[in-house]
């Protein structure tokens, strides 16, 4: 089963978000961390459940016997830190290898939030939490689909300062219809179209290089910003405010740039704990940091060996335009935007090849070897999924940018429009499922 599979969106989603809202408020985070171990369990099975649960309490017992920094205990505490980020890699190690990308996306935002907790608590910023408040913080349903990275202080202030309301609870609702049509009918498709592509064609034209790529992006893009959005419609339906998890990356100028809008509190972790008092390092510290992140990153979202070299070209390119960004705001904003999607074209083809030969071939085929236009079982496939990937098309326009329209009429038409089109991205994301359920 996965997340985007009838079962889960029909009853276990339903079922623990309207227990949730009907207990009191005082339990809410325990049924809300037994729904995510629950969404946990349903995805990945038992290898994903025990992994995960290894993580939060192997962390919670490593902060509460390891020693924080002080004059007598630096080298020390410093040493268990590393051995526990360690630890932390190996389980999302042993994760990949049992586990698909997104099944293991719940462990590694638990490890990234565990390695925060024991940075904060080695250096004297984070009192050791009880064991059913961590293990509330780690396993909530709300944060571990939707890649919500944060901090522990955060997480517990945005619980308390929940506020269960009607407006919430139909912002929520319309947040988590829109998160499944893109998760269901734009992810899903884009993912069947590029394994097909992989599949058919044997010696692969510049064109299908290109169509393979957009098709990966387009997977991917949408798998995790349609998962994020579920998720922050579920804690807005109970109250709770989540951070938007992009920021319209297509309108990015730059890679760092890109990197900000792209997973936004992924970002936001990188700056708090990788280069957190580290703002003026030098290009080999830059580069050395990026790449820890960046390698782990593509590990876990690529298909291979790929992924490895994704991060290390990716932090490579980060870097040259780390030490070269005075000189980028010369390019005009258009070029620079165009350049940075052409790269992001570019080093995709490492994430969706399965290997090494994969990559090879990839690269060659985009130099038109086996020739430039589309082949024929490519075409073929392209005039019989012509509508998902127009919608994935229309999905990547910044529509909420528009200036709302004044007046009271022109609102009544859009919030009309707005509930239809919600209905019809409800009843298609269903009928998709069903339709797959049915098929299985």
């Amino acid at each position: 089963m996965t997340f985007a599979s009838l079962p889960m969106i029909l009853f276990i989603l339903p079922v623990i978000v309207i227990a949730a809202a009907l207990v009191p408020r005082q339990f809410r985070q325990d049924v809300l961390a037994l729904g995510g171990l629950a969404a946990v369990c349903m995805t990945g099975g038992f290898p994903a459940l025990t992994l995960l649960l290894v993580s939060v309490c192997g962390t919670w017992l490593l902060m509460r016997f390891q020693p924080q920094k002080t004059k007598e205990h630096h080298r020390r505490a410093e040493f268990r830190l590393y051995v526990s980020v360690f630890a932390q890699a190996v389980l999302v190690l042993l994760g990949r290898l049992m586990l698909t990308d997104l099944q293991l996306l719940p462990l590694l935002f638990c490890s990234l939030q565990a390695t925060e907790c024991l940075s904060e608590y080695a250096n004297n910023r984070l009192s050791v939490p009880a064991l059913h408040s961590y293990f509330c913080f780690q396993c909530d349903l709300t944060r571990l689909p939707a890649g919500t990275v944060r901090s522990y202080p955060e997480a517990e202030a945005a619980f308390h300062a929940q506020k269960f309301t009607a407006e919430n609870v139909g912002q929520g609702a319309s947040w988590f219809i829109r998160g499944l049509f893109q998760l269901v009918c734009l992810s899903l498709p884009m993912y069947t179209l590029q394994n097909t592509i992989t599949a058919a064609a044997g010696s692969r034209t510049a064109a299908d290089a290109v169509l393979l790529a957009v098709c990966f992006c387009f997977y991917l893009y949408f798998a995790l910003k349609g998962t994020a959005r579920m998720g922050q419609g579920i804690a807005k339906m109970l109250g709770i405010d989540l951070p938007d998890s992009f920021d319209d990356p297509l309108l990015a100028d730059s890679l760092q740039d890109f990197r900000r809008r792209f997973l936004t509190p992924l970002h936001a972790w990188t700056e708090r704990v990788l280069l957190n008092g580290h703002k003026s390092l030098d290009a080999a510290g830059y580069f050395s940091r990026m790449a820890l992140l960046l390698c782990g990153v593509g590990f876990v979202l690529g298909r291979g060996a790929g992924g490895f070299l994704w991060g290390i070209l990716f932090a490579g390119l980060l870097t040259a335009e780390h030490t070269r960004q005075p000189h980028l705001h010369n390019v005009p904003v258009q070029a620079r935007r165009i350049l940075t999607v052409l790269l992001l074209l570019l080093t995709s083809g490492l994430l969706c090849s399965s290997s090494i030969f994969d990559c090879f071939s990839f690269y060659r085929s985009l130099l038109g070897i086996n020739g430039v236009f589309l082949s024929d079982t490519v075409w073929y496939l392209l005039r019989t999924n012509w509508l998902p990937l127009l919608l994935c098309l229309c999905g990547l326009i910044p529509v909420h940018q528009l200036h709302p329209p004044k007046g009271k009429i022109p609102q009544l038409l859009l919030g009309f429009c707005s509930a239809a089109a919600e209905l019809f991205m409800l009843l298609a994301a269903y009928s998709e499922l069903l339709s797959r359920y049915f098929r299985s």
